[in-house]
């Protein structure tokens, strides 16, 4: 990412801060039909600064200042995602067409395993991530619902896989202080339990459970892996935001979310508290919403998040 990029991504999350934006919202066709919860689609109307460059089958990459050019699958992910629920909302056979385009790219993988080909920080390639995995699964469960094609869901169940090991075997998953056990997006051998990326792999484990409840390995229900959610959901209040993370700097400065993935955590636990009686969950809920109206609590939120970067840079 060259400077001006890096530039105006500051500027932008500094005016979301401000003013608000829109991304990351609730879709709220998700809950009367196959739509992904996330809605995406916001990225298609500015496809050049989201989706691009693209390879020449037109699916996206990544250009990292530390790796170069490089297939992002949560990047694929949500680029198949926001066609697909476009789709819904217009009938556009092209939209449909770039979904299922984009759902073959995650068969290519022999065992349902999307690997990112680069180091990152303390990750060594090939590494995965339990926000990968979820958002792959979300994209095949559509894809079986658009062809009835039953490979998709077979790849899904392979794909599911890394939820149920360690990350000393080759797994996603670490534990929290009580012993409690967690889906990394980072898995190192000290994990920062990202919440986003936790919340993503659950609503994939959702979406296939949905379709072959009894095929998945045991403990990978969703109804676990809420009940993790409920015991632990406060550890990501600050109070007056959500925090990104629990890692903390120096043992006195945490990391405060961006008004982007705040609002994505808003719109990931909307949709789990529609789906399940969670009255712990639903209270975080409406309190990280009074939070984002707040203008005090947004700014508060970002001086909070420039004492941050200064202190840890943000890797590209």
């Amino acid at each position: 990412m060259g400077f001006s990029k890096i530039f105006s991504k500051v500027y932008k999350d500094i005016r979301s801060y401000l003013i608000g934006n829109e991304e990351f919202g609730f879709c709220e066709l998700s809950l009367s039909s196959t739509a992904y919860p996330i809605d995406f689609t916001f990225a298609l109307d500015r496809e050049e600064e989201f989706f691009s460059p693209k390879d020449e089958n037109g699916l996206p990459v990544r250009k990292y200042l530390s790796a170069g050019v490089q297939y992002n699958p949560t990047r694929m992910a949500s680029y198949a995602l926001a066609h697909y629920n476009r789709y819904l909302e217009t009938n556009n056979e092209e939209h449909r067409r770039i979904f299922m385009k984009v759902a073959d790219w995650f068969m290519g993988s022999r065992d349902g395993v999307w690997s990112y080909e680069f180091d990152w920080g303390e990750l060594k390639a090939p590494w995965i991530s339990a926000m990968a995995q979820g958002e792959g699964v979300s994209v095949l469960v559509r894809a079986w619902h658009l062809s009835g094609e039953e490979r998709y869901i077979e790849q899904a169940l392979r794909a599911i896989e890394p939820f149920s090991k360690e990350i000393s075997d080759g797994g996603v998953v670490a534990y929290l202080e009580d012993g409690d056990p967690f889906l990394e997006e980072y898995p190192t051998s000290n994990p920062s339990h990202v919440l986003n990326g936790f919340l993503f792999a659950v609503i994939g484990l959702v979406d296939i459970e949905r379709i072959a409840g009894q095929e998945l390995p045991e403990g990978l229900g969703a109804d676990g892996w809420i009940g993790v959610l409920e015991r632990h959901i406060q550890k990501w209040d600050l109070g007056f935001w959500s925090a990104y993370d629990l890692t903390w700097i120096g043992r006195r400065m945490r990391n405060p979310a961006t008004m982007s993935y705040h609002r994505l955590h808003i719109s990931q636990l909307k949709y789990l508290v529609q789906l399940y009686n969670a009255q712990t969950i639903f209270e975080i809920l409406e309190k990280w919403e009074l939070y984002m109206y707040s203008l005090f609590n947004r700014l508060r939120a970002l001086v909070l998040k420039i004492n941050y970067r200064m202190r840890e840079r943000a890797q590209r």
